[in-house]
């Protein structure tokens, strides 16, 4: 188990099968993140749209940073894997614009106050496509190329016909 910058564990748990599946629910994760967990239902993604994976587990994002007063509740929350947490880090200090953008989304979800809809989810896939396909953000190509493996950020699954 390794421990998150914060000091807190974060942790995946895995059961033996022919093709190995993640359990969203861990007992490694803070209190809040699996109540968010039970709330908002995410399969194998998070708010971001990065897959859930080994060594890629969930963790929990100050909405309003802790820095700022914002504390680990339910609405101050996002449910971001690992990377995409670290993802979200970069953007806070790389292009503002992008990280708002995001910050908007999971505000949006938060006052859903339950499983993505269709609406969440379309926005999310469009940041997807807006920042890992057609760049629209500007981010540097060899951040992209290291991140996208994580996400499900594949055109031709996300451009409608």
């Amino acid at each position: 188990m390794k421990k998150h910058h914060h000091g807190k564990k974060y942790g995946y748990k895995f059961q033996q099968k022919k093709h190995e599946e993640v359990d969203v629910r861990d007992r490694n994760y803070s209190n809040v993140l699996n109540r968010m967990i039970d709330r908002y239902e995410p399969q194998d993604e998070d708010w971001m749209g990065f897959k859930l994976a080994r060594g890629n587990a969930y963790t929990f994002h100050h909405i309003r940073e802790r820095r700022a007063g914002g504390k680990e509740e339910l609405e101050n929350g996002a449910i971001l894997t690992l990377f995409a947490h670290k993802f979200l880090n970069y953007l806070d200090s790389h292009n503002k614009k992008a990280y708002n953008d995001y910050q908007a989304i999971f505000r949006r979800i938060n006052k859903n106050n339950g499983p993505l809809t269709d609406d969440l989810l379309e926005d999310i896939y469009g940041m997807m496509l807006d920042m890992f396909y057609y760049n629209d953000y500007n981010i540097d190509d060899d951040k992209l190329d290291y991140y996208e493996p994580f996400t499900d950020a594949k055109p031709k699954t996300l451009i409608k016909k």
